[in-house]
């Protein structure tokens, strides 16, 4: 299959970019965001931004594009916000409903616009623009998206209409944890693999969740298939920090979860708040760099914008061996080779560096 080009929305500051360029694809990465640091970030990185609204794109018009990646906002379903989005998601599917409608014609093309009105929070609908962005494109062969588990049953029906009205031959929601694929913190994210090809090896990705569907084939649910094994990489090892440390998350506020943490283990999912943790022993702060490469990039990644700003990113970012895991999916690469050596560069004090891989994929712009 030949590339062209690939639409990237709400593309943020390169965590699938680092994907893509640690696989070594070739094809122009076209990114879209509306957020002035975030593309800051990714063009530091040497990544293609473009800032504005998604809402604002005509994919009628994208004749040349024919790989899609769309990361729609996460704050509304996710537990670690409001989860106002969860209550609108029978309005969700309602819109989803009417894009299918309308394009095969039996319906107005602009009848899902009213859910923006319709939802609590209009970040909630941004994750339609995924449908409207595959039914539209001209020639997409292959689709990938990302949010966080609670959107599984709107990634679902999103596939189901594209493999059973729209020609995409295998279509899958899984659900994959960063810290399984050797990341060094926890971070479950589910995402939609939709191609007009046959997926050539789906089991190979360490998953904790498969829901699978097919023009010819019923969808079928499998559970904890992890089948690739990856080390373990703790806080600790990532961060060069000696045996023995904690992390207070909290202050003396105290929840139910705890407000401490061993360093010694695989660190707890970050958010922006994390720009609040602090090493017990000598109550150093948690670095926006260190947020970043726990969360699997190189520790001289050029964040932008404010030490807020910096968090946000790296909290709501695609760790980028897990982008590589899935882009490589769903194009029929062998991914583990690259994503092993990133890896063994990223945290050598975890695994064995592999000879001839250089630890920072990015070219900084001045």
């Amino acid at each position: 299959m030949t590339e062209r080009a690939t639409l990237n929305l709400f593309a943020g500051p390169g965590g699938w970019d680092m994907g893509a360029r640690l696989l070594g694809l070739s094809q122009e990465i076209r990114g879209y965001d509306i957020d002035a640091d975030a593309c800051a970030t990714a063009a530091a990185a040497g990544f293609n931004r473009v800032r504005g609204s998604v809402k604002d794109l005509d994919p009628d018009s994208m004749r040349d594009v024919t790989g899609a990646i769309i990361s729609p906002p996460c704050p509304t379903f996710s537990a670690s916000g409001k989860r106002t989005g969860v209550n609108d998601v029978p309005l969700i599917l309602d819109a989803i409903e009417a894009l299918g409608n309308a394009q095969a014609g039996m319906g107005p093309d602009d009848a899902y616009a009213k859910v923006y009105d319709q939802v609590q929070d209009p970040r909630s609908a941004l994750v339609i623009e995924t449908l409207r962005f595959a039914l539209r494109l001209p020639h997409l062969q292959w689709l990938v998206c990302e949010q966080v588990p609670a959107v599984d049953w709107i990634w679902q029906n999103v596939c189901a209409e594209l493999a059973m009205v729209h020609d995409f031959l295998s279509c899958a929601v899984v659900t994959i944890d960063a810290a399984d694929l050797g990341v060094a913190s926890k971070r479950a994210r589910s995402f939609v693999i939709a191609t007009r090809h046959q997926v050539r090896d789906l089991a190979s990705l360490p998953v904790t969740s498969w829901w699978t569907c097919g023009r010819f084939q019923a969808p079928q649910v499998k559970a904890n298939l992890s089948r690739s094994v990856f080390p373990r990489v703790t806080m600790a090892q990532a961060l060069g920090w000696p045996a023995g440390e904690r992390v207070n998350t909290r202050g003396a506020r105290r929840t139910s979860g705890g407000n401490e943490f061993s360093a010694d283990q695989v660190s707890w999912c970050l958010t922006e708040k994390a720009r609040s943790w602090k090493r017990v022993s000598d109550g150093a702060q948690l670095t926006a760099a260190q947020a970043g490469h726990l969360t699997g990039f190189p520790p001289d990644y050029p964040w932008r914008g404010s030490r807020s700003k910096q968090f946000l990113q790296a909290a709501d970012v695609v760790s980028p061996p897990v982008a590589a895991a899935v882009l490589g999916t769903a194009l029929g690469l062998d991914w583990e080779p690259a994503v092993r050596a990133y890896l063994a560069a990223l945290y050598p004090s975890a695994t064995e560096p592999q000879g001839g891989f250089q630890p920072s994929l990015f070219e900084e712009v001045a």
